[in-house]
């Protein structure tokens, strides 16, 4: 005779299924199936099975209507100058700092037997849609998600990217927050094309385009900024273990001064040009790309501000971190 237990861990977030075999106390495992994205061969996993605690439950159905981002921003910025006659003399300005666009994982996900056919923002009127069935990405791994529940996954297998139904244009200052678990790709963490212009292969935001180097943040052929990346590969600030690879990035263009975050922690500091930055899919960086490889990754937050967020960013990445927490990964 055999009996099933549920025993919770401390946050009540997933409680182990268990099972009594002749009186031993056994965990309850599940079969997956799963293919090599560089063979094509299928193999299969055991994994222990898990259900979601009440308190997450609830967490989970609150985020439904709900968007961290709570519209319009103000920030403050102190300007210092010193001259002989006044000394020096330090100016206040405060600034209003809007969101463009902020697409969420819970929010107005639209997906047929697990394809991801349209993505709504929850701020303006940006969407983002994918047509083709073949390029659609999945709702969780290999669309086994809950809607509302699961990330976006961009499969670079299968050449997955989205489109945004007009170009979004950033001029001046911005902030881009993206949450994503990256993926390696024929062994290796390269070329996860966050954002791109189908017209041109030149205008791009993308990590590990090339060997040694992290993010890329282009704008022409002769005008990007490019982190030098140590070792051969980029991989993701990881402070908490159990979070693997999923990261909060942090993209801040203040001035001249190109600012990156992750998971909180300031990574990069680079020179950058003032020129406009336009993109029009997530993704991909261009259809006239000759290397049509595309991001590897599953989205759980997309988010752009028409203004460097400085004195509000942390809370903003906190805010993101605490709903993003509430996604199931399958």
């Amino acid at each position: 005779m055999s009996k099933f237990y549920k025993i919770t861990d401390k946050q009540e977030s997933l409680q182990k299924v268990y099972c009594t075999i002749d009186g031993v106390l056994t965990p309850v495992v599940y079969k997956e199936l799963t293919s090599s994205y560089t063979t094509g061969a299928e193999y299969s996993s055991y994994n222990d099975l898990k259900i979601t605690g009440q308190k997450r439950l609830i967490a989970q159905s609150s985020l439904k209507n709900a968007s961290p981002i709570q519209g319009i921003l103000t920030e403050e910025v102190e300007t210092t100058t010193t001259t002989p006659q006044k000394g020096t003399v330090i100016t206040k300005t405060t600034t209003k700092i809007s969101p463009i666009c902020v697409f969420e994982f819970s929010h107005k996900v639209f997906d047929e037997n697990g394809s991801v056919s349209k993505w709504v923002s929850s701020f303006g009127s940006s969407s983002l849609s994918q047509s083709t069935s073949g390029n659609q990405p999945a709702l969780g791994f290999y669309g086994k998600g809950i809607n509302g529940s699961a990330p976006i996954f961009f499969d670079g297998a299968n050449s997955d990217f989205m489109s945004f139904d007009s170009a979004i244009t950033l001029t001046g200052d911005f902030t881009l927050f993206f949450y994503v678990e990256p993926l390696k790709y024929v062994g290796s963490m390269k070329r996860q094309r966050l954002l791109g212009k189908s017209d041109n292969d030149n205008m791009f935001l993308s990590i590990g385009e090339l060997a040694n180097e992290s993010y890329t943040l282009s704008f022409t052929s002769s005008t990007k900024v490019q982190v030098a990346n140590t070792p051969l590969y980029w991989s993701p600030h990881q402070p908490v273990k159990e979070d693997k690879n999923k990261v909060l990035i942090s993209v801040i263009r203040n001035g001249t001064t190109l600012i990156i975050r992750e998971n909180g922690l300031q990574v990069a500091s680079e020179t950058v040009s003032t020129t406009d930055f336009t993109f029009d899919q997530m993704g991909k960086v261009s259809d006239q790309d000759a290397d049509s490889q595309t991001m590897h990754s599953s989205m759980y937050h997309f988010s752009a501000f028409n203004g460097a967020i400085v004195k509000n960013l942390e809370n903003i990445e906190a805010s993101i971190l605490k709903r993003v927490k509430q996604a199931k990964s399958i």
